[in-house]
């Protein structure tokens, strides 16, 4: 009776284990993001090389939820949640917290981009006084037409 309970006990806690590893294609990825120019044709977007700066938002996904967005020197952490074609970023700064939404996030064949996506919906929690959380805000328009880009 008590191997028989034994085996029971051990298949559930491999079942709950399993599940607890959430898995995101997003994992382990640094993603610079820039507006997309349709001035630029094909050509010369493939033969570019990419190289972030400090102005260039870079979204850095260390694990399945955690994220963190560096811009103009400075870093952010958060968490981020992709579900179906939708990602949200939500970073926080002291008691300042901005979430952003991506629509229509998708994995992309160019060779020049990894994935693109739409600003769908931003908030702007500043807390108890301004932070450098509220420029970073500023650069994301809503509806805007976003490249994921890897350097």
């Amino acid at each position: 009776m008590n191997k028989i309970l034994l085996t029971v006990l051990s298949v559930i806690l491999l079942a709950v284990a399993g599940c607890d590893s959430e898995e995101s294609e997003l994992k382990g990825k640094t993603l610079g993001l820039s507006l997309h120019n349709p001035t630029v044709s094909k050509e010369e977007a493939e033969n570019a090389e990419i190289k972030f700066t400090s102005n260039t938002p870079v979204l850095d996904f260390e694990s399945a939820n955690d994220v963190t967005l560096t811009l103009n020197g400075n870093t952010y952490s958060g968490e981020y949640s992709l579900e179906e074609n939708n990602l949200s970023i939500t970073v926080e700064d002291g008691d300042a917290s901005m979430t952003i939404d991506f629509t229509e996030f998708e994995e992309s064949e160019d060779e020049y981009f990894s994935y693109s996506g739409t600003v769908s919906e931003g908030e702007l929690n500043e807390g108890d006084e301004t932070t450098q959380l509220t420029n970073v805000y500023k650069n994301f328009g809503l509806g805007e037409y976003y490249l994921f880009l890897e350097e």
